[in-house]
C-alpha cells in the first residue's frame, strides 16, 4: 500500500481507512464487494478473496443503475 487515498475516494460506502500501520484497511464485514477500489489501487495491493467476479460485476451494475436513478431525481 502506497498510502495514496485512492481507494478511500473511490469507494461509495466509505469503508477504507488509514490504519495505524500507515497502511489501507477494509474492514471485510462491512465491505460491500463492490470492487471499485480493487479496480482503481494503483498499486494492485487490495483483493477481494471472498468475492466472485460475478459478484462483484452484479454490485457495480447495481451501483451505476442507483447513481443513475439519484441524478434522475429518482430513489
Amino acid at each position: 500500500c502506497a498510502v495514496c487515498l485512492t481507494c478511500v475516494r473511490a469507494c461509495p460506502y466509505g469503508i477504507p481507512v488509514i490504519n495505524e500501520e500507515h497502511t489501507a484497511y477494509i474492514n471485510p464485514a462491512l465491505c460491500q464487494g463492490c470492487g471499485i477500489c480493487v479496480a482503481e489501487c494503483p498499486a494492485k495491493t487490495i483483493t477481494l478473496g471472498r468475492f466472485e467476479d460475478r459478484n462483484i460485476n452484479a454490485k457495480i451494475e447495481s451501483y451505476g443503475q442507483e447513481t443513475h436513478a439519484n441524478a434522475q431525481g429518482g430513489t
